[in-house]
């Protein structure tokens, strides 16, 4: 069990030790430090020297190379504030139960991410006209029920997809090196997509032709729904989302004037705005105030007069697209993708 999860009754008491939720309250911070930022691991935390790091690119490539940390650092230095958001983020929600990690609020966060882009070293590896995928090889291993052999934790993301222009090799995280559970030496950040594809401890880069059927891209992190067939739709990128963290659920509330926070992330072009509604009265439109980069958080507030008793109070963000939260998502067997409008219920006194 977590020590967060002891602490904070937003989170699950069933997660593992792999697994730590972002404090609500710290998602309004100008940044989450690594021992708050949500961790999400699959086979432990490899424990790797720098002196002994290599990050190799083979596959469909003009020139495979393999690169120390201290090439990496050759690179065209990038940096840049991404939020990151677990695919089963709120999956608790659905009825009946999804299978997976039990993860109610807070499998969600954000910082300040640096390292090389991963265009500049493409344009060295030189990929060849047929390559239409690159996969992102992470390091930890773990045995998968129906496999011979134990499976890394590999994603694969389209080359043409706009998400490769940004995407850094990240091996700083807020102005430090990266702490071990984040992925040290190197992880990959894929800014816009769900946090799966942005693998940690990155030590290969496959480029390939075709659909990679790596397990944990071809069987799990997919979005299948009642009735679709196996194995069902592949996860990319995130749309658009929104929290009120301000007040919680937990908080004690006085009558009158309550100024409820909080944060909207995802979506195409970045987050467009963000209403807000107190019981089934009219939706309120809130001030925003964006963050460095359209894939930072976007804050909100809106002040709003609470009598005593219970009030129900929820928020609906838009993208840049015109996309909207919806009320509700359709059930999936394992629980992805849940951004429907969340309901914060508070007790005024």
């Amino acid at each position: 069990m977590c020590n967060d999860a002891r602490q904070m009754d937003h989170v699950s008491p069933e997660l593992s030790q792999d697994c730590r939720a972002t404090p609500l309250s710290r998602l309004l911070a100008d940044r989450n430090e690594p021992g708050e930022h949500f961790l999400r691991s699959h086979h432990g935390i490899p424990q790797i020297a720098e002196r002994d790091y290599a990050l190799e690119v083979t596959g469909l490539v003009t020139r495979p190379i393999r690169w120390s940390l201290t090439d990496l650092r050759k690179l065209s230095h990038t940096t840049a504030h991404v939020t990151l958001e677990c695919a089963g983020h709120r999956r608790t929600e659905l009825n009946p139960p999804a299978a997976g990690v039990p993860w109610t609020l807070g499998a969600v966060g954000h910082a300040r991410w640096a390292g090389g882009q991963l265009t500049d070293l493409l344009s060295i590896v030189r990929p060849l006209p047929e390559a239409t995928h690159l996969v992102f090889h992470g390091c930890d291993l773990g045995a998968i029920e129906g496999y011979d052999a134990p499976q890394s934790f590999s994603r694969a993301v389209p080359l043409g997809d706009p998400a490769i222009r940004e995407t850094i090799l990240a091996w700083e995280m807020n102005g430090r090196r990266l702490e071990p559970e984040h992925g040290y030496p190197v992880r990959a950040i894929v800014p816009g997509w769900y946090a799966v594809s942005s693998v940690k401890w990155l030590t290969h880069i496959e480029v390939i032709q075709g659909e990679f059927d790596g397990f944990y891209q071809a069987i799990d992190y997919r979005v299948r729904e009642e009735g679709e067939p196996e194995p069902g739709r592949e996860l990319t990128h995130m749309p658009v989302s929104s929290l009120i963290t301000s007040p919680e659920a937990s908080d004690v509330v006085a009558a009158g004037e309550v100024l409820l926070r909080g944060i909207a992330w995802g979506g195409t072009g970045g987050v467009g705005g963000i209403d807000v509604q107190v019981d089934d009265g009219e939706w309120l439109s809130t001030r925003i105030d964006p963050g460095p980069g359209r894939h930072a958080p976007t804050q909100f507030s809106v002040p709003v007069d609470l009598a005593p008793g219970t009030h129900l109070v929820r928020s609906k963000a838009r993208d840049r697209d015109g996309n909207r939260q919806p009320d509700s998502v359709a059930w999936n067997s394992r629980g992805y993708g849940v951004n429907s409008v969340y309901t914060v219920t508070l007790t005024v006194t």
